[in-house]
């Protein structure tokens, strides 16, 4: 059997808690100036928020992950 290669867009699958995403949403609507430690790791890793000019913001991903979980 082949196996299937291609690789998923990790940030729009992957489960996200509540307050991760609560976080994520406060982040685009600049009600949080910045991420809970707790969340900082797991969301750079699924690339929803980067670091810009030495602050972070959401990503495009990221804003495609707010709009698909509303």
């Amino acid at each position: 059997m082949v196996r299937d290669i291609r690789t998923s867009p990790r940030g729009l699958i992957a489960p996200l808690k509540q307050t991760e995403l609560a976080a994520l949403r406060d982040l685009q609507e600049g009600r949080l100036l910045a991420l809970p430690s707790e969340y900082h790791a797991r969301l750079f890793d699924l690339e929803l928020v980067a670091e810009v000019d030495g602050q972070i913001a959401v990503t495009a991903l990221g804003r495609e992950r707010l709009v698909s979980d509303r």
